[in-house]
């Protein structure tokens, strides 16, 4: 009589997992399509193309929503939007993360990125795609401040670190020489120690109006007036802030003069012949030519500012972008400009920059000044 050997608890299970393996429903099939899913997972993947803004409640992330709406109507790419932290980390994101194509970030962190040299060779490592709108400062205290130079020594909220809050608030209080402790972290979580008094005041830079100013008491809070310094501001222009934007915080008939920088959607700066860059160009060529529906209601108000031909000095542009813009006619024509037209297009700029002069300038302030009217010939605003 043969020996039986008794079958071990452990071998029974193996047994056991692979016959009801293969009784499973659909356990051949499932095998047999892989190839077709991932045939399906690839064209999904070739249909989005990412952008990092900052964070949700950031104009810039609600323009890149409102972007990837405009582009829903149409068969072709899916524009997606992720939450970023802003600021050097918005382009160390599009340098180094694989699925990440464009970025929007503000102009003086770009420049400021450039001259630390964080990123070495940034300006051969990304190219832009087109300037979107400017972006106004938001100096936001209790209402015992009046000026800046009340939060000296003071607890600031800047957001992110080595996000556009936080260099704009080394810009502009360095500008005015006053010190002050940088307090990071989020902007919701911000504002709330701001009213239990916790902080001193909260900067953000973000395209008016911003949604959390909107819903803030009506009392008890203020936003103060940031003086734009030329000669160590070269990034910032004069911008205001008026009661139609928050009325909560601002009184009727009343304004707040203040700066704002540009914003700006980057690409990485890829060969003509490269598979992402055909990416990027197949977006650009979508967008561009729908890009004025956006400027219509309920978009934000600030694509009324919106133009594609805007020029970037010492910047290289996605040469997709240049080819698809159209071109300024005021600013192909401005070599060939009579004297007393471009003594009147200056005054009309000097009007709607709210920039006075008195006196004597210094040569780096009429330098600055003429460097914001090219621009604001650039952007097409002297046609309209």
């Amino acid at each position: 009589m043969a020996n039986r050997y008794p079958l071990s608890i452990a071998t029974i299970l193996i047994f056991l997992t692979f016959f009801l393996t293969l009784l499973a429903p659909g356990a051949y099939s499932q095998q047999a399509t892989t190839g077709a899913e991932w045939k399906l997972r690839k064209q999904a993947a070739d249909k989005v193309i990412r952008v990092v803004a900052e964070d949700v409640n950031s104009t810039s992330f609600r323009a890149a929503s409102e972007i990837a709406s405009l582009l829903a109507r149409a068969d072709g790419l899916r524009l997606m939007p992720i939450s970023g932290r802003g600021g050097a980390e918005n382009i160390s994101d599009l340098l180094f993360l694989r699925d990440i194509d464009l970025a929007i970030v503000s102009l003086d962190t770009l420049e400021k990125i450039k001259a630390e040299n964080t990123f070495p060779k940034l300006e051969r490592r990304v190219a832009y795609v087109t300037k979107l709108f400017n972006e106004e400062v938001h100096v936001l205290a209790p209402e015992k401040a009046t000026k800046i130079q009340d939060l000296a020594g003071g607890k600031i909220a800047v957001g992110p670190k080595d996000g556009s809050g936080d260099y704009s608030a080394r810009t502009i209080f360095g500008a005015a020489n006053i010190q002050y402790t940088p307090v990071y972290g989020d902007y919701a979580l911000a504002m709330l120690k701001l009213q239990k008094g916790e902080l001193d005041a909260v900067i953000s830079v973000s395209g008016k109006p911003v949604r959390m100013y909107e819903n803030l008491p009506k009392a008890g809070l203020r936003l103060l007036p940031v003086p734009l310094n030329l000669e160590k501001m070269p990034d910032y222009i004069p911008a205001n802030i008026d009661a139609s934007d928050y009325p909560r915080l601002i009184p009727a008939g009343k304004n707040i003069t203040t700066v704002a920088v540009q914003n700006v959607l980057l690409a990485f700066n890829w060969k003509q012949d490269t598979k992402r860059y055909r990416k990027v160009s197949k977006f650009i060529n979508q967008f561009f030519p729908n890009a004025g529906e956006l400027k219509k209601r309920p978009n934000h108000p600030k694509w009324q500012e919106f133009n594609m031909s805007a020029r970037l000095d010492n910047w290289i542009r996605v040469k997709a972008a240049v080819d698809a813009a159209p071109k300024p006619v005021v600013a192909g024509n401005f070599g060939s400009c009579s004297a007393a037209d471009l003594r009147a297009a200056f005054t009309q700029y000097l009007a709607e920059a709210n920039i006075r002069v008195a006196g004597e300038i210094s040569k780096t302030d009429a330098e600055q000044i003429f460097k914001g009217f090219k621009d604001w010939v650039n952007t097409g605003t002297a046609n309209q």
